[in-house]
């Protein structure tokens, strides 16, 4: 069900960390707004160069540690509106925080030395 989402997600080719789509819960709508529904999405990112890698960047807007590595994660903001669709907005949600980790994303570096801490 979700091979031509993570297709489409791997299509892009923006750097060395995938995100990988596991599972999509049902749609649940708003009871204040008839238009608004929420879907629990989960994913994991995984860095092709190592896939057994525990901690991946630093990313603004993920928080201040560094990314845990094939754990499940999930996407948020969890609300979507019945005039979209939900295939496309949900593309460009995953595809835009893919973006963000591979082009934002920056690895720790040790304070005195100013060499990358590599934390496996």
């Amino acid at each position: 069900m979700y091979n031509n989402l993570n297709q489409k997600l791997s299509d892009i080719r923006s750097g060395n960390y995938l995100i990988k789509v596991t599972e999509i819960g049902d749609k649940q709508l708003n009871k204040y707004y008839s238009k608004e529904y929420f879907v629990s999405v989960k994913y994991k990112v995984t860095d092709l160069n190592n896939p057994k890698r525990k901690f991946g960047v630093l990313v603004p807007g993920m928080g201040a540690k560094p990314i845990e590595l094939n754990t499940e994660m999930e996407l948020l903001p969890r609300n979507y509106f019945s005039w979209e669709n939900f295939d496309e907005v949900l593309f460009n949600r995953l595809s835009r925080t893919q973006k963000d980790i591979n082009e934002e994303g920056y690895y720790l570096k040790d304070r005195d030395t100013g060499k990358v801490v590599v934390n496996d």
